[in-house]
């Protein structure tokens, strides 16, 4: 009963968002002082617009949004392609049927961008708060043995799956190491009782929520498509010049901090501002990373006195490439570092054609041998100034888990992919998290 009373809050609720985002459009078309002429019609006008209600909600159903369990940036992924392809519809039958005269272009389309940002966010505070209110919960088992499970799973209200002993579990989670007999025991069983059944993939390195599944009807099987994207010659281009036109628009808005970081870094010490290092390109190539200079001139002295007297950092620097205190680094490029600051210059890369926006780490030469097998696949493509290892908790993560990460990001990228990692660099950077 529970979920059922959660899908109507959202749908309702969703009903709702589409009506202030109406209220919003209309009244900022008002408030802006280059139109000649307000807006045709009256508020009323637009708020009784049925089709636009009908239209965003149905695509929503359709994405899964009241009937399926996603986390956070799946369903913004799914609301998004809801959103935009809402917008083209009404532009269309607008346009079909000669009524586009009838109400304000700017106020149709500010309707889908205010969507776009409202829904997400109504979202994340709703679905914690049905939450806690014990009616966004499905009660699930886990069948078998998983480790990151219960820190991403039942630590999730987004998801809303709280623990439950099988018998009154509403869905069951399938762990690999079942065997083909065990599998098709629980399921019989699962489905026999309403049952869902969720299967754990052993590959935790592959991302299957894009994959494409062929169904073969006689032999009653499927079969799983997994490709590399990042690989793919359209993509690789349509990704560089993407990186390409985003540098060139963030440029200009970089240029007073930048200037502000140069002159913090003179006032300190009056040395050099920049840093320059010789780092992996893409197939293994050296080019030259830019960064702000965060260490003191010359002061590789200083560091070899220090680790003489703690020789518990250089255990520490062999796990995680990073010193826990190094003396080297001056107090603004503590700053820099804290907040990645200091990885700002690498833009010069980005519009040099050596580095991308986001992907892998830049790594040093002297790594290259410690990547192992791995390292083919994270240089075959561009590194980039930001990536996945960067917003997760790159503070705590050794080297082994960021070749892992940068291995994982290859393999499953995708626009949404770099989306979700640049929406999160700016967290961290707000919230100065991630030290290194």
């Amino acid at each position: 009963m529970g979920h059922w009373i959660a899908r109507g809050v959202l749908f309702i609720v969703d009903g709702a968002s589409i009506a202030i985002a109406i209220v919003m459009a209309f009244y900022l078309r008002q408030w802006c002082d280059f139109f000649e002429r307000s807006a045709p019609h009256e508020l009323i006008h637009y708020f009784q617009f049925g089709l636009v209600y009908g239209v965003v909600l149905g695509l929503l159903y359709v994405e899964g949004i009241y009937t399926k369990r996603y986390d956070f940036w799946q369903e913004i992924e799914r609301i998004s392609k809801a959103v935009l392809l809402s917008g083209i519809i009404i532009f269309a039958v607008l346009a079909m049927t000669k009524h586009s005269d009838s109400y304000s272009r700017f106020v149709i389309a500010a309707i889908f961008v205010i969507l776009a940002l409202l829904l997400p966010l109504q979202k994340y505070f709703l679905k914690r708060f049905l939450f806690r209110l014990g009616v966004w919960r499905e009660k699930a088992t886990l069948i078998g043995e998983d480790l990151f499970f219960h820190e991403h799973v039942y630590s999730n209200p987004y998801l809303g799956y709280v623990e439950s002993p099988k018998e009154a579990a509403q869905t069951l989670f399938v762990s690999s190491g079942h065997s083909k007999g065990e599998i098709e025991t629980i399921l019989h069983e699962a489905l026999l009782y309403q049952q869902a059944v969720i299967f754990i993939p052993a590959v935790k390195n592959f991302n299957f929520s894009d994959a494409h599944i062929i169904h073969l009807f006689n032999a009653r099987a499927n079969l799983i498509i997994i490709e590399n994207n990042l690989l793919n010659r359209f993509n690789r281009f349509l990704k560089a010049v993407l990186d390409y036109f985003l540098a060139l628009f963030i440029v200009p808005i970089l240029m007073l901090v930048m200037g502000i970081i140069a002159w913090k870094i003179k006032r300190e010490d009056g040395d050099e501002v920049f840093f320059t290092q010789t780092r992996l390109g893409q197939n293994g190539e050296m080019f030259q990373c830019y960064k702000f200079r965060s260490m003191y001139k010359n002061s590789e002295g200083a560091l070899e006195k220090y680790l003489q007297k703690h020789p518990e950092e250089v255990a520490y620097y062999s796990v995680y490439h990073k010193y826990m205190n190094d003396p080297r680094i001056t107090k603004i490029g503590a700053f820099l570092r804290k907040t990645s600051l200091d990885e700002l210059p690498q833009i010069i890369n980005v519009l040099k054609g050596e580095m991308s926006l986001i992907g892998p780490r830049p790594y040093m030469l002297n790594e290259r041998p410690k990547m192992g097998e791995d390292v083919n696949m994270v240089l075959a493509v561009k590194p980039g100034v930001t990536g996945l290892w960067q917003v997760s908790g790159r503070s705590d993560v050794d080297f082994a888990r960021r070749v892992e990460m940068d291995v994982w990001y290859v393999r499953n990228w995708s626009l949404w992919t770099d989306f979700v990692i640049l929406m999160k660099t700016v967290k961290v950077i707000l919230k100065r998290e991630g030290a290194v």
